[in-house]
């Protein structure tokens, strides 16, 4: 493994100039004393030696990382790292000019409240008050009731204003007024196309795996591309560099095993996790009815800590297989693979670290019936992504290329349809720059500009800006805005006149065609009162151009050719905080409206209007939150509340037999039994809203063994949410009923 380590930085040095300079530079990486592992969003600061003013401060990536450059030598200087469940730790530090000091600090956990800490800015770690961003926790994911002892991902970024789904399957996200095939979402910075399970309680993000997510809702910075709408940035935890540990849990919805451990002591750490529903079984003895969907996920991660270089391999499985609406016998199924690794490296020799990114992303959906599969798509990438960063008049840039090949296979091959296909291989090139200028303590400026282009088109050049103003200096309050073009080179095409159809065809964007692409604006406030209390309020706008939509026919089915239509996204998020002591409560309120037009004769409409405007099925206007969590006596009760209104939907006009003549005798085949639609989503469902519970609490069986048990209830009062009505059997399809559950984890620590 030295081997490895000295071949890879050399060569990362080939991309890097090495050479002396006068000032001096400190990088320090920061873990925990109990199991080795990084600590992400630590703050570092450096001080005078018994002052109170901060001179410089960096605050830690994923990896446990971070720099402060420009010290001047000669001289005393106090270092402090913070972060909050850890004791402070402190040094004195001297530099020579030119040094280059590395350092490994382990913090030791401390028991108790640590107070209000001094809370700085950095690379990736966003505070929650930044315009479009959430920083998602895992401690955020606990408080979200589940039918499993874990939490997950998808479970708590439901309870977020803005993020909007279909129902309570499906695993498609619909975030601030964009479509899922617009929103990018990353692992250890590999990119996952529908990591969401059928069941839209689980992702493949257990929080046992997690170690941050940034959620950003639009307005994000240049180093991302190829997204229009969202992008979610998850990072994994490494294993334990120092004990094995590992558990298993059992519940009605299904069973998981983790285990994590070293593979050499504070070097080499892995961490596998393997779920497995079991809902498809139970169902008719907990609820008395048919859930028939089955998915499954598995996660591993393998760290290497070096002395002056932290990589990691990545390797994600899922598979998901279901009916999302039971009555119309249409199985869906769709899958991920993902194997890819990065590499930081921060040597001596290089002026400035440097990061590689390097891996394969293949994910496949199909629809079936009983009979044969009707519909296929497939996406396989592989890619190689290179990060830097540099110096210019004392503002700190960060830049980058990459190469990504993605391959598109599509077939549609139903009934009584021509056979419809699609199959290329396009490589698409990125570039990307983006600063961060300190104007004052108050005021901080984050421009960047992106561009990416493919053989078949060129993307443009995608300015972003990123802006904060503290009124008083201070995190207690702070005002940002968020703007920028964003441009995707492919679609995501589905008929969502069909709720009980998840199918998604990805293809690129056809060389006739405009590329799609948006703009964003956003402006926050956030306001924290005392220690306890944190108000956010955001509003927005996205504008959508080029959007390919699937051509309507009077029944729901998707095609290949596309017609361009227009959008605009709009609205308000209200935020409120509480949390003291054993005591956490939030609410959240969201506000907004979606827009599409397009030529009615270009969308194949039976309308008469020659342009046709419309609310797609995702435009969900009002919705509301509550969360809240109390710790008492050894037991966590959690409580979740949502209310939504009514989303579009179209009414069915009649129906009648397809013949297709001559080719067939209307003697001896009737024909094809068919739906006519009637005005696309011109009527809206009634309300929802459902409320979950849980109580769990951990039972030390011994020094090594805890036993954790979870009791809870989706859906409480057993609201008849609708999900679908089944225009071919005319049966109403509802949502989940009352779903009580009892669930068990044993782990060894």
């Amino acid at each position: 493994m030295k081997i490895l380590s000295s071949v890879l930085l050399l060569v990362i040095c080939g991309f890097t100039e090495l050479r002396a300079q006068d000032e001096a530079l400190l990088r320090i990486v920061v873990i925990s004393e109990a199991d080795g592992s990084p600590l992400v969003a630590a703050n570092v600061l450096i001080y005078e030696p018994g002052e109170e003013e901060l001179l410089l401060n960096c605050v830690t990536n994923p990896t446990g990382f971070c720099e402060i450059r420009d010290i001047e030598a000669a001289r005393e200087y106090e270092l402090r790292i913070s972060y909050v469940g850890f004791s402070a730790y402190s040094e004195i530090l001297t530099f020579e000019e030119g040094e280059r000091k590395t350092l490994r600090v382990e913090l030791e956990e401390s028991v108790g409240d640590m107070g209000e800490e001094l809370t700085v800015r950095g690379e990736r770690v966003i505070t929650t008050g930044e315009a479009g961003v959430r920083r998602v926790s895992t401690v955020d994911i606990s408080r979200v009731p589940t039918p499993g002892v874990d939490g997950d991902l998808v479970s708590y970024l439901q309870t977020e204003p803005g993020v909007v789904t279909t129902g309570d399957r499906g695993g498609d996200l619909f975030i601030r007024g964009g479509t899922p095939d617009q929103n990018l979402v990353l692992v250890d910075n590999l990119p996952i196309a529908k990591p969401f399970h059928v069941s839209n309680l689980f992702s493949a993000f257990s929080d046992e795996v997690i170690q941050s997510a940034d959620v950003y809702a639009g307005g994000y910075g240049s180093e991302y591309t190829n997204a229009m709408s969202a992008v979610i940035d998850i990072n994994l935890r490494s294993g334990n560099f120092r004990e094995y540990t590992g558990s298993g849990a059992v519940s009605p919805y299904m069973v998981s095993l983790q285990a994590e451990g070293p593979l050499v002591n504070d070097r080499h750490s892995f961490l596998v996790m393997g779920r497995k529903s079991t809902i498809e079984g139970l169902a008719p003895t907990i609820i008395n009815d048919e859930v028939p969907i089955n998915f499954a996920d598995f996660v591993g991660r393998y760290t290497l800590q070096a002395d002056n270089m932290t990589c990691n391999v990545t390797g994600i499985y899922t598979f998901d297989s279901g009916e999302v609406v039971p009555t119309q016998q249409l199985r869906s199924e769709w899958s991920n693979t993902v194997l890819g690794g990065r590499c930081l490296a921060y040597d001596p020799g290089l002026k400035y670290p440097i990061e590689i990114t390097a891996g394969y992303s293949g994910f496949y959906n199909a629809e079936r019936s009983n009979e044969v599969r009707e519909r296929y798509s497939s996406l396989n990438q592989v890619y190689l992504n290179v990060n830097m960063r540099e110096q210019l008049w004392d503002v700190p840039l960060i830049y980058g290329f990459g190469v990504n090949f993605r391959s598109y296979d599509v077939v549609l091959s139903e009934k009584f349809t021509e056979i419809e296909s699609v199959s290329r291989l396009i490589p698409i090139m990125n570039m990307f720059v983006s600063g961060n200028w300190e104007i004052s303590d108050r005021f901080e400026l984050q421009p960047g500009i992106t561009t990416h282009f493919s053989v078949d088109h060129y993307g443009g050049l995608e300015p972003r800006l990123r802006f904060a103003w503290k009124p008083d200096g201070s995190s207690r309050q702070e005002l940002s805005i968020a703007a920028g073009k964003y441009v995707q080179l492919f679609s995501g095409v589905g008929d969502q006149r069909d709720v009980g159809s998840v199918f998604t065809v990805l293809q690129p964007i056809k060389l006739a065609d405009k590329v799609p692409q948006s703009y964003h604006g956003i402006v926050g406030y956030q306001q924290k009162l005392g220690a306890a209390f944190v108000a956010n309020v955001e509003g927005y706008a996205k504008t959508y151009k080029n959007i390919p939509v699937s051509k309507w026919t009077p029944t729901a089915r998707i095609q290949l050719e596309t017609a361009n239509a227009k959008g605009l996204a709009y609205g308000f998020d209200v935020r409120l905080r509480f949390q003291q002591s054993n005591f956490f409560m939030s609410a959240g309120y969201g506000w907004s409206e979606i827009t599409y037009e397009a030529i009615t004769g270009d969308l194949g409409a039976w309308i008469v209007e020659p342009i046709f405007e419309y609310s797609p099925a995702h435009d969900q206007r009002h919705k509301l939150n509550v969360l809240t969590s109390y710790t008492f006596g050894g037991f966590t009760a959690n409580l979740r509340w949502e209310l939504g209104s009514g989303k579009p939907y179209t009414q069915i006009f009649g129906y009648d037999f397809e013949v297709l003549v001559p080719a067939q005798d209307v003697t001896q085949i009737p024909g094809r039994a068919r739906t006519l639609y009637s005005r696309p989503f011109g009527e809206r469902m009634p309300y929802y809203h459902r409320m979950d519970v849980s109580l769990s609490r951990g039972f030390p069986i011994s020094s090594q063994w805890l036993l954790e048990a979870e009791t809870g209830v989706i859906n409480t009062y057993d609201r008849s949410n609708v999900f679908n009505f089944d225009i071919n059997t005319l049966q109403r399809v509802n949502q989940t009923p009352l779903f009580p559950y009892l669930s068990v984890k044993l782990s060894m620590e």
